[in-house]
C-alpha cells in the first residue's frame, strides 16, 4: 500500500527530518516519491507521499494531489472501489478531470466540491488527509473499520500525522512511552484504538473524522464519526443467495486494478471460498502459501486440496522450526506497534515473497469470522 507523511506548523519545518521519517515507510511506495510544500498564513505545510501504482499507473496520477479549481490538496492510500461511478456523478455536475481514471483525483474532487460529507458515499478502505486552504482545515479519515493505518500527534504549535507511527517519532525526536499501554498490550497483546505505545500520539479510530482548524492561528481539533457498526445489527433472517450475491460482489470489486493480483491461500475456509469464487467467473488465480516443516501448525494437505481442485498456479514458501533471528527480527520490525500474535512472521515471509512478482495480493482477511472458520465461532452460536 501507499503510505505519507506530513506536517504542518507554526515553526519552520525541517525537510531533511521529514524526508528522514519519510524514509521509514520508502517500502509502502516503491514507485514514486514527491512532495509538496507551502508556507500558508502563519502556518508551514510540509506534506511527502510514496506510491504504490494500482489504479491509472500515470505520473499525472501522483500524489500529494493539489486542485488549481478548488485549492484543495490529497494524500490518500488505499482504494476507492466505486471510484468510476462517483467520476461519473461528478462529470455529470460539470466538474473537470485531468487524469483518465485516477481514483485519487475522483476523491480529491468529490471532497472539494460536496466537502467532507463526500466521505459517506466511498466504498473502500482508505486513510485520507485533505486541506482546504479556504476554509483553512485539514482532515484526518479513516475507512470505516479501520483497514488503513494513520498515527497523529497535535500540540498548541504543531501537527504530525501519516501512515506509520515510527515516522511521527522521528520527527518529534522527543517521545515517552506510555507505561498504561505497555499495561494494556500485556493484558491483550494489543495496544488498541486510539492509543499507541507512545503517549500523546494516537490512531485514528475507525470510521473517525478529525478535523484541525487554523483560522485563528491555532490547532482546533474535532473529532467526529460519520458511520456505526451497530445501525446495521438486526433480526434480517438469512438469505443464501443474497449472501452470496454480496460475497462475489465484493470480491469483483476488489479485483479491479492495472496490474496483475495474487491470492494468499491458507487452505482455510476464507481465502479457499475467494478463490472458489474467483475460478467460478472465470478470473485467472495465481496463488501463494506457507508450507510449516513442523506438522502440528501444518496446514498444506488442505492448501494442495484447493490447488488440485482448481487447478491453480500456486507456488509455496516452507518454512521450518529453525527460522532465523533476522528473519524474525525483520517481520517484527514492520510493525509500529508490539503486537502478540506469531503469524506476523509466516505473514511477512510470505508476503516478501510475493511481492517479488506482485504489488497486489488477496488475503481473505475477516472471512473465518465471517464464515465460520474457526471453532469458537461454531461454539458460540
Amino acid at each position: 500500500m501507499c503510505g505519507f507523511t506530513g506536517s504542518i506548523s507554526k515553526k519552520p519545518i525541517d525537510n531533511s527530518l521529514i524526508d528522514e521519517a519519510n524514509k521509514l515507510i520508502d517500502c509502502r511506495g516503491p514507485d514514486s516519491k514527491c512532495f509538496f510544500e507551502k508556507e500558508y498564513k502563519n502556518f508551514n505545510l510540509n506534506f511527502w507521499f510514496n506510491r504504490l501504482s494500482i489504479i491509472d499507473l500515470s505520473d499525472t496520477a501522483n500524489q500529494p494531489m493539489y486542485s488549481k479549481e478548488f485549492n484543495t490538496l490529497l494524500m490518500f492510500n488505499g482504494e476507492i472501489f466505486n471510484h468510476s461511478e462517483l467520476r461519473e456523478e461528478l462529470k455529470n455536475k460539470g466538474l473537470k478531470f485531468y487524469t483518465s481514471h485516477s481514483d485519487t483525483e475522483t476523491l480529491l474532487v468529490g471532497l472539494s466540491h460536496y466537502g467532507i460529507k463526500f466521505i459517506e458515499k466511498l466504498r473502500g478502505q482508505f486513510a485520507i488527509a485533505f486541506f482546504e486552504e479556504k476554509s483553512s482545515k485539514l482532515h484526518l479519515v479513516r475507512d470505516r473499520l479501520g483497514q488503513k493505518p494513520l498515527y497523529y500527534f497535535i500540540d498548541n504549535e504543531n501537527i504530525h500525522f501519516g501512515s506509520s507511527l515510527l515516522s511521527i517519532l522521528k520527527i518529534l525526536k522527543d517521545y515517552k512511552i506510555s507505561e498504561d499501554q505497555i499495561y494494556n498490550y500485556i493484558d491483550y497483546g494489543v495496544i488498541s484504538s486510539p492509543f499507541t505505545l507512545f503517549e500523546n500520539i494516537y490512531k485514528l479510530m475507525p470510521s473517525e473524522i478529525l478535523t484541525v482548524d487554523l483560522q485563528k492561528n491555532n490547532f482546533i481539533a474535532e473529532n467526529s464519526k460519520y458511520w456505526n457498526v451497530e445501525n446495521f445489527l438486526n433480526n434480517k433472517p438469512f438469505k443464501k443467495e443474497e449472501f452470496f450475491d454480496i460475497f462475489s460482489e465484493s470480491i469483483n470489486i476488489r479485483t479491479t486494478a492495472d496490474v496483475p493480483i495474487a491470492n494468499f491461500l491458507s487452505g482455510g475456509i476464507d481465502s479457499s471460498s475467494i478463490v472458489k469464487n474467483l475460478v467460478d467467473n472465470k478470473k485467472q488465480v495465481e496463488s501463494f502459501s506457507v508450507y510449516l516443516k513442523e506438522k502440528k501448525y501444518d496446514e498444506s494437505q488442505y492448501i494442495k486440496e484447493v490447488v488440485s481442485k482448481y487447478d491453480l498456479d500456486h507456488r509455496t514458501t516452507t518454512i521450518s522450526t529453525d527460522i532465523t533471528y533476522d528473519e524474525i527480527n525483520d517481520a517484527l520490525n514492520s510493525l509500529d506497534e508490539p503486537y502478540s500474535d506469531p503469524s506476523v512472521v509466516p505473514s511477512y515471509i510470505l508476503s516478501k515473497q510475493i511481492s517479488k512478482h506482485y504489488k497486489v495480493a488477496i488475503s481473505g482477511d475477516g472471512g473465518d469470522e465471517l464464515l465460520g472458520g474457526y471453532e469458537r465461532t461454531i461454539k458460540s452460536l
